[in-house]
């Protein structure tokens, strides 16, 4: 794993907006905290070294749980399961270092240039991390009234970073439980490496605690094209699974390529190896967050799996469990320590095939903005399949020169507003929406992109292990519900587990039916 410090550029937040000096401290990067009169740095123990190769490294995340104003930035600095806090419970001020932490603020020092100083406030109290220096030379850490160069600390890029999967980017915490926005290491569609993020909430014993939850539930979202409403960006509208739910779980949700932070990136729609990968590294990445920040060790399996998803999100998980139970990419230890035990999948374009004819026979589109994703997503994710083809080539010039391929990849506008461009362009049927060449099921155009869809079909060629829980809607008119016929006809008599169909909200359509299941996910049936 590469050196962390220059890979976080991109995310750099300026602490110097109080001050001239511009001086970054990168949320995720590592440094070395050196107090500047003693040259001692902070230990993750609550004691000072002088030895910087033995320094706790130290690590910066936004903190949204209080804010006193506008104006003001909150952090947390944390180093592996310590996290700083002053703390102050009416019995006094303490420095302390645990799993707990509160709010911090990490403010440019006035008394030392391009130093900060940590500052906490109980009441009209405030207070900053000091170092104490006895007649002896001892040291100790305080929590000081007074602003001094003893209080003054310097971010220092450490020598001896360590090799993490994740970083936190947003931390809410909020009586027993703690929301993340973090990202994660995973792997694009050409095999390069590349940070993600997701969502992940954790039960707690106590305000940032010990994790008390005995099960993960891992959630891939449906559709959505506008990037301020993936779940990084807004809490996810399925996280009321984790908010409302008697005994909670640790709910983990990742934005996906192309989303949250890779919001430059092209969206591979469709593409369940690629999703399912790029999914199931967040969940290792969690694991590893989880064991730092909560005291739980997923490593051992003893906290088994759930997945759920809808409609995209059907199918992004049905891939999940697939890459789970099958991908010479994870060891048996990874799979064990997931221990996937069943997947709800509800309404999924589990045979991307099927849905594309299905919109060719029918020509009009109840929702038109998912025939141009999912040409979009297989030309991003099989660039060996079509070569110099562009997504745009399958376009009628009347959707072209509407801009809706770069409207879709701005990842500005919602579904609504997308749909609302394509049928003012164009109509809302196939005919109006393709090229003269793509609607020619012979022409090479169309076998390139019949390919890639042959190629992303999960109803086929692998042997379930754990239950698979269909769930889909026959008066459904957005994802066919061929696709999951053609999954329970391809999946059942090789299952290993239970592989059902429910068949709830009849009568109704795609999204009136995704509020039925998640309801039905909200009130725990899963398990």
């Amino acid at each position: 794993m590469k050196h962390f410090l220059l890979l976080f550029s991109a995310f750099a937040i300026t602490l110097s907006s109080w001050g001239d000096d511009n001086v970054a401290v990168v949320p995720g990067a590592q440094y070395v905290l050196r107090n500047v009169v003693t040259g001692s740095y902070l230990m993750k123990d609550g004691t000072t070294t002088k030895d910087e190769a033995t320094a706790s490294n130290w690590r910066v995340v936004t903190n949204d749980t209080v804010h006193y104003s506008d104006a003001e930035k909150l952090y947390v600095v944390y180093s592996d399961d310590a996290v700083m806090q002053l703390t102050n419970s009416g019995g006094g001020w303490k420095v302390a270092f645990t799993g707990k932490g509160n709010t911090t603020y990490v403010m440019p020092s006035t008394t030392t240039e391009k130093a900060f100083k940590f500052r906490y406030r109980f009441a009209l109290d405030t207070r900053y991390l000091n170092v104490e220096v006895d007649a002896e030379g001892r040291e100790k850490l305080t929590a000081a009234h007074t602003a001094s160069r003893y209080n003054d600390w310097e971010f220092v890029p450490t020598t001896h970073p360590k090799d993490y999967r994740y970083r936190l980017m947003k931390m809410n915490r909020s009586g027993d439980n703690t929301k993340y926005s973090v990202a994660y290491l995973s792997h694009d569609v050409l095999g390069e490496e590349v940070w993600l993020s997701g969502w992940v909430a954790v039960p707690t014993v106590s305000e940032g605690g010990a994790c008390n939850a005995d099960h993960v539930l891992f959630s891939a979202h449906l559709t959505q094209c506008k990037n301020t409403e993936v779940p990084s960006q807004f809490d996810p509208y399925d996280g009321l699974t984790f908010s409302l739910s008697g005994n909670k779980p640790v709910m983990i949700e990742p934005d996906y390529l192309g989303y949250g932070i890779t919001k430059d990136r092209e969206h591979p729609y469709c593409a369940p190896d690629i999703m399912a990968e790029e999914s199931v590294d967040l969940m290792l990445a969690v694991h590893d967050m989880l064991r730092d920040m909560h005291a739980m060790d997923c490593s051992t399996g003893a906290y088994p799996t759930y997945g759920i998803g809808y409609s995209q999100g059907g199918a992004v998980i049905l891939a999940c469990q697939r890459h789970v139970e099958n991908s010479p990419k994870l060891t048996e230890a990874q799979r064990n320590a997931i221990h996937w035990v069943r997947t709800c999948a509800g309404a999924g374009p589990y045979c991307p095939l099927a849905t594309i004819s299905h919109y060719y026979f029918q020509d009009k589109l109840a929702m038109p903005v998912a025939a141009p994703l999912l040409v979009m997503g297989m030309v991003a994710a099989y660039p060996d399949i079509f070569g110099d083809i562009k997504a745009e080539d399958y376009f009628s010039e009347a959707f072209n020169a509407a801009g809706i391929v770069d409207k879709v990849r701005s990842t500005d506008y919602t579904i609504e507003e997308l749909n609302e461009a394509i049928k003012k362009a164009c109509g809302d049927t196939m005919q109006g929406l393709l090229s003269e060449e793509a609607k020619d099921v012979n022409s090479d155009l169309t076998q390139h992109l019949l390919k890639a869809m042959g190629c992303s079909d999960l109803t086929r060629d692998w042997s379930p292990k754990a239950d698979i829980w269909f769930f889909h809607n026959t008066d459904d008119d957005v994802v066919p519900y061929l696709n999951t016929i053609a999954a329970y006809k391809g999946l059942k008599d090789r299952c290993q587990g239970e592989c059902v169909i429910h068949n709830p909200g009849i009568g109704m359509s795609h999204i009136p039916a995704a509020v039925e299941f998640m309801a039905r996910m909200i009130l725990g049936n899963y398990k």
